[in-house]
């Protein structure tokens, strides 16, 4: 599996949610501050075998680390750094930056959360209390790497929820991923399983 299918799987993952709201201010918002840390993760995703059973296909672990909060045109961030390390000996480790934060309301107020990624953004939608999600399509590269045909075409939505488990902030990630082929014999599938879970913990 190439390793930049994979750190484009891994960047589904936002793991700096923010657990309160905040006040619109000229300075960054202490909320943003806030995300300022070190987060250890798990992670696994999930694909298909041969007979089209949902198996594991790989893990990894990753320290993430979050700093330097500022304003930076009409956005609030921080810039994150994440070391990844695979299960699978044949895929070496590898480091990845990128940015999340708020875009900001014309009052200076914060808006949508957003996490960047490859100069790709992407805005979350709150769904409730601590709970967050949205939407990526998954491209046909991805799914054949997930054990789907070629032509395949799907759509990934991840949800986050963030708890308080003894003590340590956690945040739990799964991804719901869809997906439509055709087999052999020219015939339309369908398949809805989760591809990825997995978890941080601020340390």
């Amino acid at each position: 599996m190439k390793v930049n299918i994979l750190v484009a799987l891994s960047l589904s993952i936002s793991v700096l949610l923010p657990l309160v709201k905040a006040d619109p201010k000229s300075e960054v918002p202490k909320e943003v501050r806030a995300l300022e840390g070190t987060y250890i993760g798990s992670w696994t995703i999930f694909g298909i075998d041969d007979k089209g059973a949902v198996v594991k296909r790989m893990s990894w672990t990753d320290t993430m680390k979050a700093e330097r909060a500022e304003l930076k045109g009409d956005r609030a961030v921080v810039v994150t750094t994440d070391e990844m390390s695979f299960e699978a000996g044949n895929i070496p480790a590898r480091k990845v930056e990128g940015k999340e934060g708020y875009f900001l309301d014309k009052d200076g107020g914060l808006g949508d959360y957003f996490i960047e990624t490859f100069n790709q953004v992407h805005r979350m939608a709150r769904l409730g209390d601590r709970v967050w999600s949205y939407a990526m399509p998954a491209v046909e590269q991805e799914l054949i790497q997930l054990g789907f045909p070629k032509g395949a075409s799907g759509q990934h939505v991840i949800v986050k929820v963030v708890a308080n488990e003894q003590g340590v902030e956690t945040h739990r990630v799964s991804r719901l991923t869809t997906v439509t082929w055709k087999d052999k014999e020219g015939n339309q599938q369908a398949l809805q399983f989760v591809s990825l879970q997995g978890h941080h913990k601020r340390q």
